[in-house]
């Protein structure tokens, strides 16, 4: 008799071969399904167990990250914080630190660590984008933007525009 064998975390449906792997249950409460399924978007047996295996190692990886940030620490209210990050209060609440990274520097950080061969369109989208936000909010530091706040510059930002629309659509 002849025997086929699949790789591992596969399962082949109309001659395409898919991932298929279930969400451990302890992590289950980070996803909205028990499995993570999607399609390898190919025939062949070789590639799709590349690709499997692949996918394995990454889920893996981010299960081992995600169960490591659940561990509590004891004693973790007595750490002092690096140098830029937001420190954590007893209420809960998120303070900025006193050396914290302001936005026109970060988009600086990020567009020298990401934009290495990347076309001008791309700087320019980030600094333009960017540059809305320093406008309309201020450059502060990234730690003190808070939803709340973009919110509203966003709500004031939508009602003068459409002021702005309709006093140049009426006669």
């Amino acid at each position: 008799m002849l025997e086929t064998k699949t790789a591992a975390y596969t399962f082949v449906k109309q001659g395409i071969y898919y991932f298929s792997r279930r969400v451990p249950s302890d992590l289950r409460h980070h996803y909205t399904t028990p499995r993570v399924m999607f399609s390898l978007r190919t025939k062949s047996v070789a590639v799709a167990a590349s690709r499997a295996t692949r996918a394995a190692q990454k889920l893996d990886e981010h299960w081992y990250h995600l169960r490591i940030q659940e561990v509590e620490l004891p004693g973790k209210h007595l750490l002092r914080s690096a140098p830029g990050q937001a420190v954590a209060s007893n209420s809960g609440s998120v303070r900025p630190a006193e050396d914290a990274v302001s936005l026109s520097e970060a988009v600086a950080i990020y567009l020298r660590l990401k934009g290495k061969n990347r076309p001008v369109t791309f700087h320019r989208a980030a600094e333009r984008s960017c540059g809305y936000v320093i406008d309309s909010c201020g450059d502060r530091a990234i730690t003190a933007y808070t939803e709340t706040r973009c919110l509203e510059t966003s709500l004031r930002w939508l009602s003068s525009t459409r002021q702005d629309a309709v006093a140049r659509l009426t006669p």
